[in-house]
């Protein structure tokens, strides 16, 4: 069972047959830090042994979903679960094909680097009209190495991939919808509505149905991911020993801090 205990950046609510886990972090717009990296290395794992959640929906306190890694100079990048950074990255991925619930994203506002990863891996992912949607790993140094460069060329095709990824672009979550990267807009401020009325409706299904069709379709799409997801990781941890990176970072944030005031 999913504690409230073992997590001080995700908060948990269970609604009957229903648990939404809440990114929250709001006043840093649900950037993950050392911490909530930790815990969603283990939030997937801990809420696949869950017997009291047919399904689980992802949101965001606040008004963005995830900005995405702190971008703050001084964080140390060091785990709390007893993993490397990098494992703990693809403890989150794996973790999230292999839940056996159904996990439904509402895309309450920007979903960027990780946080785009997060909501492009969910099952279903509803999205605002003013949520923004990328992954700018390159223009720190970094190569998009936590997932996106995995599951993206599946569901969105190579060359959209490579047009995001290359260039750390951002897109409207009305083109990610699309591109076939997020499942469905809708209108400002519904989106946990949106996902929660899905939710509901698949809790009331047979358990072993809904939970054996979706390992039967992740089970290609994990095969996939797993191809490159290594690859991927390594060039990201190698980058990360760079010179320049840390520059880079500042950069980053300064630049963050300035968007947002």
């Amino acid at each position: 069972m999913l504690r409230q205990e073992n997590y001080r950046r995700i908060a948990i609510e269970r609604r009957g047959a229903v648990t939404v886990l809440t990114l929250n972090r709001p006043e840093r717009r649900n950037a993950v830090d050392d911490v909530m990296h930790s815990e969603l290395s283990t939030l997937f794992r801990e809420a696949r042994r869950s017997t009291d959640a047919e399904v689980y929906v992802l949101t965001g306190a606040g008004e963005a979903f995830c900005a995405g890694g702190d971008t703050d100079p001084g964080r140390p990048y060091a785990s709390l679960s007893g993993l490397t950074p990098i494992q703990e990255a693809a403890e989150i991925v794996y973790g999230i094909l292999e839940l056996d619930q159904p996990l439904i994203a509402a895309v309450n506002g920007d979903a960027t680097g990780l946080g785009a990863m997060l909501a492009s891996a969910a099952d279903v992912s509803f999205a605002v009209p003013s949520a923004r949607f990328g992954d700018a790993h390159v223009q720190v140094g970094l190569p998009a190495g936590n997932g996106p460069a995995a599951l993206w060329p599946l569901l969105a095709g190579p060359q959209r991939a490579k047009r995001l990824l290359l260039g750390g672009e951002m897109i409207s979550a009305d083109q990610a919808v699309a591109w076939g990267l997020l499942h469905e807009l809708v209108t400002e401020g519904s989106a946990l509505d949106a996902a929660l009325a899905l939710a509901g409706r698949w809790a009331e299904l047979p358990r072993a149905a809904v939970r054996g069709t979706k390992a039967t379709i992740n089970a290609a799409v994990r095969a996939a991911v797993a191809q490159v997801l290594p690859l991927s990781l390594a060039l990201e941890e190698q980058a990360m020993a760079a010179p320049d990176f840390r520059r880079r970072l500042a950069a980053a944030h300064e630049t963050r801090r300035a968007a947002t005031g």
